[in-house]
């Protein structure tokens, strides 16, 4: 079994109240910053771009964009995910190597 294969089984085997109470509080830490990130980039020149680009190709509206409008699957996770780190300085990592 590959390491993707062992993270998708692990994931997928896992529900919420088999995490410990504080990998509960670190999951929720890690979804706010998350999207307090996305929402601080939404006026961001790069997500601009970006988000131009997008509404260039078109692509069927199944998805949401955080900020609004609907894309495909790809572009969307695509968007969302530029808009996440493109202000996350991944200041977590510090904490989990001490």
């Amino acid at each position: 079994m590959t390491l993707a294969q062992e993270l998708a089984s692990y994931v997928v085997r896992t529900s919420y109240e088999d995490l410990t109470e504080t990998t509960r509080e670190q999951l929720k830490i890690r979804i706010l910053d998350s999207i307090g990130c996305a929402i601080g980039a939404l006026r961001g020149a790069p997500i601009k771009m970006l988000r131009e680009q997008i509404e260039d190709f078109g692509g069927n509206g199944l998805c949401t964009m955080i900020g609004g409008g609907h894309t495909s699957p790809d572009r969307a996770a695509f968007y969302n995910v530029g808009l996440v780190r493109y202000l996350d300085f991944n200041d977590f990592y510090f904490f989990i190597a001490v």
